[in-house]
């Protein structure tokens, strides 16, 4: 049974493929996300177990996909998501350890590990046509016409270029949206179908599964859009 966790509490600076939570993240289950993370501190360490093993340190580096779960956080530490499409590792890799742990600071740094990765047009067209659908429904079919690919040549382009499925970046995006609608003021259920859940119970098992935590533990955040 997983342990429940407790609340993240702070500011959560939104970008459009960037997040920064300043304050004090909680602990969390076992979990996998898209977005490569970093967890920053100036003082106290960062307890993570990743694959079974514990680890701490104040500059943590978790890649896309990593399974790993918070055991547990600083009360005043950053935790940076970063989509891998918009991710320089070498980047995050040399300047882990000179990085400030202010949202200020984070800030004046993004651009630097933040770089835009090249895009093939016709993924780029399969992009402009989810986006412009969501937070409706979406067949792989029409996204692939739009892109002037099959669907077979679709799946394999999102996982060549953007490291995840074509369902996997959906549902990030999802995610996203369902975010940003509660911290804004919506209810939980109101921001669910916002974001094209069929419910709060959709939500929450999508939310649980990428970050470990249930909805509830996200009402002492408060968001700020950069």
């Amino acid at each position: 049974m997983p342990h429940p966790a407790l609340p993240w509490n702070g500011t959560l600076l939104l970008d459009a493929h960037v997040a920064v939570l300043h304050g004090h993240a909680g602990d969390s289950d076992t979990h996998a996300h898209y977005a490569h993370q970093l967890l920053l501190s100036a003082d106290a360490p960062w307890k993570i177990k990743v694959d079974g093993v514990l680890q701490q340190g104040q500059r943590l580096w978790l890649p896309s996909f990593q399974p790993h779960a918070i055991v547990s956080a600083p009360q005043e530490g950053c935790t940076v998501f970063l989509e891998p499409g918009h991710a320089d590792i070498g980047q995050i890799q040399q300047h882990l350890d000179a990085l400030p742990i202010t949202p200020a600071g984070l800030l004046r740094w993004l651009p630097v590990l933040s770089t835009p990765q090249p895009l093939d047009r016709r993924l780029q067209a399969a992009i402009s046509r989810i986006r412009h659908h969501l937070p409706g429904p979406i067949s792989a079919a029409d996204i692939a016409h739009a892109a002037h690919l099959s669907t077979s040549q679709l799946h394999r382009r999102f996982q060549a270029d953007l490291a995840v499925t074509l369902r996997g970046w959906v549902l990030w995006q999802r995610l996203r949206l369902a975010l940003s609608q509660h911290l804004a003021g919506h209810s939980l259920t109101r921001s669910a179908h916002a974001a094209g859940f069929a419910d709060l119970a959709h939500l929450s098992r999508n939310l649980h599964r990428m970050f470990g935590i249930g909805a509830a533990q996200l009402q002492g955040l408060q968001l700020r859009m950069a």
